[in-house]
């Protein structure tokens, strides 16, 4: 009866085990996926703040401030 009942619990233990792996792996390939989107994210507002900068040059510096009083 207990060996009977044992194979029961192994099997229903591998059967909560393959239910809950799949979930799992993918909250976890989520969470680095959003990860890597924000760093993405951080790196191209760094690179459009940097061509900015450049294309404004120097010149335009003066020019703002002239016309911000």
């Amino acid at each position: 009866m207990w060996s009977v009942l044992s194979v029961d619990v192994g099997g229903i233990v591998l059967f909560l085990v393959w239910l809950v792996l799949p979930p799992l792996y993918v909250i976890a390939l989520g969470r680095r996926y959003v990860r890597q989107c924000v760093e993405s994210a951080a790196a191209a507002v760094w690179a459009q703040q940097e061509v900015l900068a450049v294309l404004e040059g120097p010149s335009s510096v003066g020019r703002h401030r002239l016309e911000g009083t």
